[in-house]
């Protein structure tokens, strides 16, 4: 007899990347290259830790997802024709899910340990607990005493608060809340109706939190990962991390640089050339691109075309 385990944690990754184009236009977002390495894979690393058997959701370019991300056990859950949201995901796959779940974004790198955030969980005894950080505007929930007590919409409203960093663990049962309709988004929906009834609770944490949406969060992160600010890469970088004239850089697998282009934070993505003779800093140099002589590339992303700040 074969017997199915019910799906553990969720590794969210469906998400268009809007913010970061031009950079998601080719590449999904879940599938970034941080050293090289797939954004997705920090998150899936604590996931598959923790709580597995993980399902990773996917929509826009779903086959890169699964290239990125799949084997090992991992199945990939593709949303068609477009993506469902957090919270129509978690309906859509209510019938196959464990007794309690555990949710986290893709684009997030974090030193919150999940284990820690399960452990409140079982001892608050609430139906569904997320991860927040304290902000003095830009806040997703009002809370006190350890539990949200009222939901805002930063669309409409800037207030301090707790900002949800996107990590939560849900008890399966709270998912008869929600309609089966797609998309559906979590904020206004699920955390706004257990914020409203004192079933939310709420876990701060301090630590390194970067949420990947945006180019420059993405330069910012990749020269965290650099220098050791950022928790480390999931498995081997591809590449080498290089000592250059005050400090590392970095030059990935079948990347080349010319002597004295590199300054600290030079980021060489596989495949891309540093030309005699230009001068790289502070900066990511796009996968396969090349630098000519000449050119300067600073606390920027260098793609074929131009730069991104």
């Amino acid at each position: 007899m074969v017997v199915q385990v019910g799906i553990s944690s969720i590794l969210l990754a469906a998400g268009r990347g809007e913010r970061l184009r031009p950079l998601t236009d080719l590449v999904p977002k879940a599938a970034l290259p941080l050293l090289d390495v797939p954004l997705g894979r920090w998150g899936l690393r604590a996931l598959e830790r923790v709580a597995p058997p993980v399902v990773v959701n996917a929509s826009w370019l779903a086959p890169a997802v699964g290239r990125a991300l799949g084997g090992g056990g991992v199945e990939i859950f593709v949303e068609e024709p477009e993506a469902y949201g957090t919270a129509g995901t978690l309906k859509a796959l209510e019938s196959r899910l464990a007794d309690r779940v555990l949710v986290h974004n893709c684009d997030l790198v974090t030193d919150l340990d999940p284990a820690d955030l399960l452990d409140a969980h079982r001892r608050n005894g609430a139906p569904a607990t997320v991860a927040v950080r304290d902000v003095d505007s830009g806040a997703d929930l009002l809370h006190d005493g350890g539990r949200a007590t009222g939901f805002v919409d930063r669309r409409l409203e800037q207030r301090p608060g707790a900002s949800y960093i996107g990590v939560g663990v849900f008890e399966r049962e709270v998912l008869a809340r929600l309609d089966d309709d797609r998309p559906l988004g979590l904020g206004e929906t699920l955390l706004k109706q257990l914020a409203d009834t004192g079933g939310l609770a709420v876990f701060p944490h301090t630590g390194y939190r970067a949420d990947v949406g945006t180019p420059v969060s993405f330069l910012e992160t990749s020269i965290d990962v650099l220098n050791g600010r950022a928790p480390g890469p999931p498995r081997e970088l591809p590449g080498r991390i290089v000592q250059v004239v005050g400090g590392k850089a970095y030059l990935g697998p079948g990347a080349t640089a010319a002597g004295g282009t590199l300054g600290p934070g030079a980021i060489v993505l596989a495949g891309a050339h540093v030309r005699p003779r230009a001068r790289v800093e502070g900066a990511v140099v796009w996968t396969g691109v090349t630098i000519a002589s000449g050119r300067e590339v600073r606390d920027a992303i260098a793609l074929d075309d131009r730069d991104l700040y």
